[in-house]
């Protein structure tokens, strides 16, 4: 009997290792007011919210595989600095049907793409996740990028990291987002 369940979970275990996104897409939260006091969007990251819906569900680079599947954000904080990701999303979340999910913290990273890599759901499908930009970098390190990104600057608000995942490889491609006046172009 032991032999059976070893057997049925080394078969499950098989399965769930090779469920992989086939595009995720890092972006870090919209962006914020000047001052640090406010936990919010500023009204451009507000526009940048909005505008994201068409970005991420028509633009030619994410065209060919569906709109997304999932959305994932970071768990609020008690300073409340981490709900920048969830607004960011959510314009896109409304439009989709989809829930933003933060089933893990703003250091989690590790948790989550260890969930977005073994959930059979995601299988082929795409995946966003908006983080704080200290971690992204260390997100797609996690999703198997090789090497580890630079550290996406502080300022950047334009730009879109494109993870596509084929035959047990991860790449990353960073995209200008374009959406707003004022945004870099290359």
């Amino acid at each position: 009997m032991k032999r059976c369940w070893v057997m049925i979970f080394c078969l499950g275990a098989a399965a769930t290792t090779t469920a992989r996104p086939a595009r995720v897409i890092l972006l870090r939260h919209a962006e914020q007011p000047p001052h640090e006091s406010s936990v919010h969007l500023s009204e451009r990251g507000e526009a940048r919210a909005r505008a994201l819906v068409a970005f991420l569900t028509n633009a030619p680079a994410f065209a060919t595989n569906s709109p997304p599947a999932a959305l994932f954000a970071p768990k609020f904080t008690r300073r409340g600095h981490t709900i920048r990701p969830y607004e960011t999303l959510e314009p896109v979340a409304h439009y989709l049907k989809l829930p933003v999910q933060m089933p893990y913290g703003p250091t989690g990273y590790v948790a989550l793409a260890k969930h977005i890599l073994t959930d059979p759901a995601l299988d082929g499908k795409t995946v966003v996740i908006c983080w704080r930009h200290d971690e992204l970098p260390n997100i797609a390190k996690a999703l198997g990028v090789k090497p580890k990104p630079a550290r996406w600057k502080g300022g950047v608000y334009d730009r879109v990291w494109v993870i596509t995942c084929e035959h047990h490889r991860s790449w990353l491609t960073d995209l200008p987002q374009k959406l707003l006046p004022g945004d870099s172009i290359k």
